[in-house]
């Protein structure tokens, strides 16, 4: 996850994470900004993982990684 912005690629991941955080701590969950921050969390989210279902260690009874 990077801190830095590139203003081509829109808002860091840092950065929404921090915004879609602050609403929630603050109780702000029903407003559009929170609405706004966490579809464009979860769109970030799918393109980054889709397709890649987590695999599920048995043995560890954990998720791994891909």
């Amino acid at each position: 996850m990077s801190h830095i912005e590139d203003p081509s690629q829109g808002p860091s991941d840092f950065t929404l994470l921090e915004g879609l955080y602050q609403l929630a701590i603050t109780g702000h969950t029903k407003d559009w900004e929170f609405e706004r921050l966490n579809n464009a969390v979860y769109e970030r989210l799918l393109s980054s993982y889709a397709g890649k279902p987590p695999s599920f260690d048995k043995s560890k009874r954990r998720f791994t990684g891909s």
